[in-house]
């Protein structure tokens, strides 16, 4: 029995889009050869893949199976010419890259302006998502390359990790907020109020759970959203100027907030308030070229934030917060 791979790429939308016109629509068909198409391959394996209720289209478990198997079967075809372009000395003409909360902030874009400046042929896809997202995205085949919180997935044998530079977390809040200027916070006094941040990995979630004000542990995935949960950081700052919310960041996503006068560090300081994100590649998969370089890249502009963030520390908290190692 033979089955045309283009077939399992019909099954595959119409699995993930749950309608015929939908699906047809992304694979650029008509809805009546995208009909004929599914009814084809029911066909050829004698069974029906699908269920055509009221509600959409439902896999039945032979179709499970098949999206399963098929889902594998592509992503070994895509991972097989890369290996064969690879051997042939071809370089990859797409880099697709996805990043989480913090580092596409401090490192991901400026890497990737870098990057372009000696190769500017290349087609390149940098996204964002949640932490957990993102790692999911390498699990799945459809990025090179993850950059994101690795707490969770150290004893993951499908993945190869590679820790960057962890930066100090530090509290925020606008200038006239009601904690600052008050010495010797307690998290207790900082949750009181709205924490605006990227959702937080199971590690942190014993911190801020008697907190309900400043978020929430989910009991599904184990992660904590905050009450201001944002995938897309860069936003944080405003919020945190035009509110009572709180926000957790490194120091130089705020820098110009800080020297503008709108936003004060508060004094809390516990040792967890640290970055824990790295490369993140699915192991077995060979790097491309360009997925190489842009690693340097990427190493480069997470020490020169380190840097820079150790000079911002001491302006901000004096020579002996920074000299403590905090």
């Amino acid at each position: 029995m033979e089955i045309d791979i283009r077939l399992i790429r019909h099954v595959l939308a119409l699995a993930r889009h749950r309608n015929f016109a939908r699906a047809a629509e992304q694979l650029h068909l008509s809805q009546p050869a995208l009909s004929r198409s599914i009814a084809r391959l029911e066909e050829t394996l004698g069974v029906a893949l699908f269920d055509r209720t009221r509600d959409g289209v439902i896999p039945t478990d032979y179709g499970r199976i098949v999206i399963e198997r098929g889902q594998d079967i592509l992503r070994r075809g895509h991972d097989l010419q890369r290996e064969l372009d690879l051997m042939q000395g071809l370089e990859v003409g797409e880099l697709s890259i996805v990043a989480g909360p913090f580092p596409h902030a401090i490192s991901a874009g400026p890497a990737l302006t870098r990057l372009l400046g000696s190769r500017g042929g290349l087609r390149i896809r940098l996204s964002q998502q949640s932490p957990r997202g993102a790692v999911e995205q390498v699990l799945d085949g459809s990025v090179d390359l993850g950059i994101a919180d690795l707490r969770e997935w150290g004893e993951d044998s499908r993945l190869q990790l590679e820790p960057l530079p962890q930066h100090v977390g530090l509290w925020v809040a606008r200038a006239d907020h009601p904690l600052a200027g008050r010495q010797g916070l307690a998290l207790a006094d900082v949750l009181a109020y709205r924490l605006i941040c990227a959702p937080l990995p199971r590690q942190l979630v014993e911190f801020f759970g008697a907190f309900p004000a400043a978020g929430h542990a989910d009991p599904d995935d184990g992660l904590y959203y905050p009450a201001v949960s944002l995938d897309a950081i860069s936003f944080g700052p405003a919020i945190a100027a035009a509110s009572d919310a709180v926000m957790l960041t490194p120091v130089g996503i705020v820098a110009q907030w800080l020297e503008r006068g709108e936003l004060v560090i508060l004094d809390l300081h516990l040792p967890w308030q640290r970055t824990a994100y790295g490369f993140v590649t699915r192991r077995g998969r060979t790097p491309s070229p360009a997925t190489l370089e842009y690693m340097t890249c990427v190493r480069a502009v997470e020490a020169e934030a380190m840097a820079e963030e150790h000079r911002l520390i001491e302006r901000y908290l004096g020579p002996g917060f920074a000299a403590a190692g905090r």
